[in-house]
């Protein structure tokens, strides 16, 4: 009995059950990784949103399918690598995998740097200039993909001196993209210039050309600003750069000026009571400066006296600005009605010459 035990245990090929083993263990592998992706993508998000201080479901991130994909690629990886596979191809497979970790790794990182991320508000927090920010942010997001992209480049074994051979052979067609292209570098170094100069920052109200609106975005070629009627306008920043830009923010007060039409039937005494009645009216209002008020007997017209009121008013809110403007008018018109003064309004006298006033 016990010889032909032996005798067993002589006929198996060790070999064979360890490659055996190896696959099962292998096909264990992928499927423990496909099963538990999920588990393993939470994981890692929890992880992240404790580093950042950030309460948010894991499953509403936008690395949650990604990593999904990540791991059933890395138990496809680990399964390949367990099962007696052609050594080229279990190269290429290693090649593949190091790039998606790089693409992974690139996305990860990326998403750090962005304006509303942890990293960016911690760093930014004294900032006053999120343009600035959100440009800066983009260049480093921009140099981080191309560091990426030539890692990726290298790893999968393409000598990089080719690439530079190829581009110094290309110099006289990119010199013709660049003429080409010139109106876009010409926005771009324009945006840097906004950047640096601040005539305007996001929020601000401001006039170019024919348009005029509210600072939404600022960006390397262009610059979005939402108007009246909130429709985006995008004008190039080569457009700003080379015509006057108006910063209505910048302004500490605005003016208001109007011309009060009298009627000629109004006594001359009455008139002078109503201007100094209106100057001091407007010296009190506390939304206007009192040492801008000027109010003066302008002109007698063929219909009117009138009346001419300058001022400036503190709001240099346009809308503050509007709602200041209506609260002096409507006092305007009360003082009128209170001293029984009438506005004139444009009139002619017609007078007819009947015949029997004709001297024969």
């Amino acid at each position: 009995m016990i010889d032909k035990i032996l005798e067993w245990i002589h006929s198996i090929n060790v070999e064979s059950l360890l490659k055996f083993f190896d696959s099962q263990m292998a096909i264990g592998l992928f499927l423990f990784f496909t099963i538990f992706r999920g588990v393993f993508s939470r994981l890692v998000i929890r992880f992240y949103y404790m580093v950042i201080k950030k309460d948010k479901s894991p499953k509403e991130s936008s690395m949650y399918k990604p990593l999904n994909i990540f791991f059933v690629l890395l138990g496809i990886f680990c399964m390949i690598n367990m099962l007696p596979t052609n050594q080229k191809a279990l190269d290429i497979m290693n090649q593949i995998f190091s790039v998606v970790v790089i693409f992974y790794i690139t996305k990860a990182v990326s998403t750090l740097l962005t304006v509303d991320s942890f990293f960016a508000k911690k760093y930014f927090k004294n900032s006053k200039n999120p343009a600035v920010d959100k440009f800066i942010c983009n260049i480093l997001r921009v140099a981080l993909w191309c560091v990426a992209a030539l890692v990726a480049t290298a790893r999968l074994g393409f000598n990089l001196e080719v690439f530079s051979g190829l581009v110094a052979g290309l110099g006289i067609a990119s010199a013709g993209a660049a003429l080409a292209a010139q109106d876009i570098v010409k926005s771009m170094l324009s945006g840097v210039a906004i950047l640096s100069d601040k005539p305007f920052v996001i929020g601000d109200w401001i006039e170019v050309d024919k348009f005029q609106g509210t600072v939404i975005d600022i960006t390397f070629r262009s610059t979005r600003i939402k108007s009246y009627n909130n429709a985006v306008v995008t004008i190039p920043n080569s457009t700003i750069t080379s015509n006057y830009v108006v910063n209505w923010n910048r302004l500490t007060s605005r003016r208001f000026d109007c011309v009060l039409n009298l009627s000629l039937d109004t006594p001359s005494d009455k008139i002078k009571k109503i201007v100094k009645e209106i100057k001091v009216m407007l010296q009190n209002d506390p939304k206007v400066i009192k040492e801008t008020v000027e109010v003066t007997l302008n002109e007698i017209s063929t219909s009117s006296c009138d009346i001419k009121i300058f001022l400036y008013v503190r709001e240099a809110e346009y809308a503050k600005f509007l709602h200041a403007k209506q609260d002096i008018l409507c006092n305007l018109l009360f003082l009128f009605e209170k001293e029984n003064v009438e506005l004139a309004y444009p009139t002619q006298t017609l007078f007819v010459k009947r015949k029997e006033d004709v001297v024969v």
